[in-house]
């Protein structure tokens, strides 16, 4: 075990100057990978990536990576993915490095190679490559195993990625021995079965990541920068450990790494460890780094969910890390640092890990955005300009598409008053910040809240608009939030059983006494009120016709969830329609339905249930919107026009906002 040879004044506070090699950091913040999507497909830097790097450095972020740049095409994982691969890619990637400058920020460009991670539809079988042919079970590729004579060009692939980024003005390189990607699959015995010069012991597994670490070093020369991205666990069986980290780290110090930044998981077995949606713990990884930290002299980062400033001092107080690794904490608020730094951290939007913003708009080739912030992504092409003329401006709805459209509209200089009929603001998003790992939902409201506060947003609670009001007031505009309504079917014999709906149980409208509980739709809502229940010990059975469940949710935040629900004994079941309820003299309800799609002479099927729950979605509530046919200064947003997600109904919201 070494020595800690770091001074003690670069242990402590956020703000304080940490030296990484020949680079000074102005404070322990630095900005984790994050995966954009916002390039060609040939690799090539966007105006897009230049506009949002620039924000994030505006906010004052320390040391800001670079989305994965590929060495090579058969290492990507997405189609827009950034590329390093090639000489003509220089002139984007010093555009890039210039602006960030120009900002007063520091950019270290983050080179990889997916190994059998690559997306198997940008890759063909036969250039998809690993140590060894082990399947990804993520992507279902058996890759196939470098040779002897490749692994020597793999090497050089880095090493030329490198030397162009030390060309385009980058201040420093990551290299991941992490995530499962090409060097973590040489280091882990569980996909390194090679039985060669490169596999076998921890030094033959090693040998990959080492010459890839000297080939580096020649590259871009002593004094710049070489970070090695690392895990502490894989969190995958046969996959490396703590222990294995500890002994790794003194090792990648003695090859002239200069910091290293502590992560977790690997994008074939324990995917969720790698991104952390919803469910997955906050700052687990503190005490691992805290370990691997008393094995070096240099300067440990650590990531993985640390959201908040408190839990970032108190890791550097405690010695737990040399600075601080934020990945989508900035997709939601660019300005996290110097809102830290000023002191005004209740004006910090924090990132809620829902993912529905970030991944699924990349998956879907739109690029990363955020729920939250509708401007991520969007930096270079929306602007909010102040108003030609300031309007009165009525906002009937206190969701967050009705709020972020109340902030905006005011910030661009209108006068605004917000209308909600409830006792308080957040619409049916409180209802989703009741759900277990959901409750970071909640911050969005409470930073909403301070936004109308802070820009003069006049607020009446308790005030339902009718018609005949808003005529009365006649505004100069009018945006609608009244959201939406539970679709309630008639089916027979319901009003005379004990029921509620989904919503009114999260939102504390209702309260469930008994034991059981019979939930129809296993839809998001249902089956997040089902483990809501489960962890209040109320048992139940969630029934759907339809084969999807939660399909609206994350891919990863449901596959959690879903495991989740069977520890807890929560059924659910399918291809099930309710059709009636029936009460018998003392009381008891028993649910009768079918099986759907229909089969001719099948039985019906009988439960017993004690309260009914109905989760069967949301109906848009038009009910002002006819009252108000014929005004052309009504602007509806949100779950009013159609329920869908917050994403859709915030970004409605904000677009009224900037454009009224």
């Amino acid at each position: 075990m070494k020595e800690q040879s770091i001074p003690e004044s670069n242990t402590g506070a956020l703000f304080q100057a940490l030296w990484i090699a020949d680079l000074r950091l102005p404070n322990r913040v630095m900005m984790t990978t994050i995966k954009l999507g916002y390039g060609t497909p040939q690799g090539e830097v966007t105006d897009r990536h230049i506009a949002f790097y620039v924000r994030r450095a505006e906010g004052g972020v320390a040391l800001i990576a670079s989305e994965p740049l590929y060495i090579h095409p058969n290492g990507r994982e997405i189609p827009t993915q950034l590329g390093a691969h090639q000489d003509r890619l220089l002139d984007g990637l010093r555009r890039l490095s210039d602006a960030v400058h120009a900002a007063g920020g520091r950019m270290m460009a983050h080179i990889n190679h997916a190994g059998r991670a690559a997306n198997p539809k940008l890759v063909p079988e036969g250039e998809r490559v690993s140590a060894s042919a082990v399947l990804c079970p993520a992507n279902q590729v058996v890759p196939r195993a470098l040779t002897l004579e490749e692994i020597p060009i793999y090497v050089r692939y880095f090493a030329q990625a490198a030397g162009r980024i030390r060309e385009a003005g980058f201040d420093a390189v990551e290299v991941p021995f992490s995530h499962g990607y090409l060097i973590h699959q040489f280091l882990s015995p569980r996909s390194n079965r090679r039985d060669d010069a490169y596999g076998g012991s921890f030094e033959k597994r090693l040998r990959f990541g080492r010459e890839v670490i000297a080939a580096v070093r020649a590259a871009v020369g002593a004094g710049f920068p070489i970070v090695v991205r690392m895990n502490a666990q894989d969190y995958a069986e046969g996959g490396l450990t703590i222990e294995d980290a500890e002994a790794l780290a003194p090792v990648l110090e003695d090859m002239g790494v200069d910091a290293l930044s502590v992560t977790s998981g690997t994008m074939c077995e324990s995917v969720p460890y790698c991104l952390y949606p919803i469910g997955t713990p906050q700052a687990h990884l503190l005490p691992m780094s805290a370990r691997i930290r008393q094995r070096v002299s240099i300067p440990v980062a650590v990531a993985g969910r640390i959201r908040t400033p408190n839990v970032a001092r108190e890791a550097l107080a405690l010695g737990q890390a040399d600075w601080i690794g934020l990945g989508r904490p900035f997709l939601a608020d660019p300005d996290w640092v110097r809102k830290t730094e000023a002191g005004d951290e209740v004006a910090i939007l924090r990132c809620a890990a829902c993912h529905q913003g970030c991944l699924t708009e990349l998956r879907k080739g739109r690029g990363t955005s955020c729920l939250f912030n509708p401007l991520t992504g969007r930096e270079a092409e929306v602007p909010i300009t102040p108003a030609e003329q300031p309007r009165r401006v009525m906002v009937v709805g206190g969701g967050p598409a009705g709020m972020e459209a109340a902030i905006i509209a005011a910030q661009r200089g209108h006068q605004v008053t917000l209308y909600e009929q409830d006792d308080q603001l957040g619409g049916r998003f409180r209802e989703a910040a009741q759900v277990p790992y959901k409750e970071e939902f909640q911050d969005l409201i409470r930073y909403q809240q301070v936004q109308l506060q802070r820009t003069g947003v006049t607020v009446h609670l308790n005030t339902t608009v009718t018609a005949e009001r808003i005529e009365a007031e006649d505004p100069d505009a009018v945006v609608l939030a009244t959201g939406a309504q539970p679709i309630v079917p008639p089916f027979p014999g319901l009003e005379e059983t004990r029921w509620m709906t989904a919503y009114d149980l999260l939102d504390g409208r209702a309260e469930i006494s008994t034991a059981t509980a019979f939930i129809v739709g296993a839809g998001t809502t249902g089956i997040e009120t089902a483990e809501y229940l489960a962890r209040r010990g109320v048992r139940s059975i969630v029934v759907k016709r339809k084969p999807e469940i939660g399909g609206k949710l994350d891919p990863l935040a449901r596959s959690l969830l879903l495991r989740r629900m069977e520890g807890l004994g929560v059924k659910v079941r399918t291809g099930i329609e309710v059709v009636r309820f029936e009460r018998d003299a003392e009381g008891q309800t028993t649910i009768v339905a079918r099986p759907w799609p229909h089969e001719e002479q099948a039985p019906e099927l009988r439960f017993p249930a004690e309260t009914v729950i109905i989760a069967m979605g949301l109906r848009a509530d038009h009910a002002l919107a006819k009252a108000l046919a014929g005004r052309t200064d009504v602007y509806p947003v949100g779950d009013c026009v159609e329920p869908r997600e917050a994403l859709e109904a915030i970004l409605e919201g904000f677009e009224v906002g900037r454009t009224l």
